[in-house]
């Protein structure tokens, strides 16, 4: 693999002219329609713990760290990091440290466009010597070729000197990466709006039963009278009429002469906090504020507590995240919560690409305990076929 240096190229910044000549365009012009360019911006830490440095002979070409992956995603990266790096000017001993992108989900394309911080960290874990990506809009990593990084970053003698402080326990020397990878950019018209509209869209929605609900939620009125505890402890109040007008099984807990309606606080021993937390918010403002993060838990607490309008949301989102390594979750998840819509869309990304989706991790982790979803998947691709013939 071939490792390149940061470039030292200046950056030019352009500064936009006024013409005064040209007419400014009145602000308070009401847009015919409203477009948005998205670009995907995901980040991501890693850290690296060598123990016993000292010990690594200096002489050794290199080291690599284990592959290491982002959240979501079975993109590889790896560090090397290279124990002697002599700077040629002044003669002085330095570790040199690279990232490389070892291989990339995305197979058609074998490539990443990222930004990385590289920090060589102390003993009290703050960052000693640093650096960070030249460019602004960062630099195109190519599976199994080029590596970015830094050749001489921290000078190996004030490493090794204990006065320093620089070495953690075990003699470790301890180097976190922080990346910040791009994706491809998208564009969608979001709103359109007649020129006879008195009001935007976004004025209208203000002051409706969600939003002033979703205030009075969040401002943590002295009026509640219930408490909801998750199963790690985790507390969240509420009130008991609202509850129970959102969620019938909710409301069940309240009408039998039991615990909870003695002591006005509700176990819920299977939901941890955070999540109960958005459940709550739901409830009340009718929106999910993380469904990103939560979506596959969330349907599981909507199937259970009869929430269907938070059931067809999770379903919604996670019907766009189907690919050959989430299939699998999102077709037991599916199968699990009797969610019909999201289980045959998940069944159709599956005929559609057997030979790449049998073979994640995601089909056989999540699908061995439930055989028959096999024999669907098998009906299912046979009932296509028979319609194409």
């Amino acid at each position: 693999m071939r490792e390149q240096g940061p470039s030292n190229q200046p950056r030019i910044r352009l500064s936009r002219m006024a013409n005064s000549s040209t007419p400014r365009r009145s602000q308070n012009l009401t847009p015919l329609s409203q477009s948005v360019t998205n670009l995907p911006v995901s980040k991501f830490n890693h850290l690296w713990v060598i123990k016993y440095f000292p010990y690594i002979p200096s002489e050794e070409p290199f080291i690599c760290c284990p592959n290491f992956s982002p959240p979501n995603s079975k993109d590889k990266w790896f560090m090397k990091l290279r124990p002697k790096s002599v700077d040629e000017q002044t003669g002085i001993e330095y570790i040199g440290i690279h990232l490389f992108l070892r291989q990339c989900e995305d197979r058609s394309k074998q490539q990443v466009r990222a930004k990385y911080v590289i920090s060589v960290l102390d003993a009290e874990n703050d960052p000693r010597y640093t650096g960070e990506c030249s460019r602004i809009e960062g630099r195109i990593f190519k599976a199994g070729t080029e590596g970015h990084g830094y050749k001489l970053l921290a000078p190996r003698e004030l490493l090794l000197n204990q006065t320093n402080n620089m070495l953690g326990p075990e003699d470790s020397l301890r180097i976190l990466c922080e990346i910040t990878m791009f994706g491809e950019m998208t564009s969608s018209i979001v709103n359109t709006t007649s020129t006879t509209d008195l009001h935007p869209h976004e004025l209208l929605l203000q002051n409706s039963i969600a939003s002033d609900m979703a205030s009075f939620f969040s401002s943590g009125s002295r009026s509640t009278d219930v408490i909801l505890e998750g199963r790690d402890g985790v507390q969240v109040r509420g009130h008991k009429l609202i509850l129970a007008a959102r969620s019938k099984v909710i409301g069940a807990m309240f009408e039998h002469e039991c615990k909870e309606k003695s002591e006005n606080k509700i176990e819920i021993k299977d939901i941890d906090g955070a999540v109960l937390s958005e459940m709550v918010q739901f409830i009340y403002s009718d929106q999910v504020k993380n469904i990103e993060e939560f979506a596959a838990d969330l349907l599981i607490v909507a199937e259970k507590y009869d929430l269907p309008r938070l059931k067809r949301l999770c379903e919604q989102h996670l019907a766009t995240k189907l690919s050959y390594d989430t299939s699998g979750n999102i077709l037991a998840l599916a199968d699990i919560c009797n969610s019909i819509e999201l289980k045959e869309k998940a069944l159709d990304f599956v005929i559609a690409n057997p030979s790449k989706v049998i073979h994640s991790e995601s089909w056989d982790n999540h699908l061995k305990k439930r055989p028959f979803i096999f024999k669907e998947a098998f009906e299912l691709l046979a009932r296509k076929r028979t319609k194409t013939n």
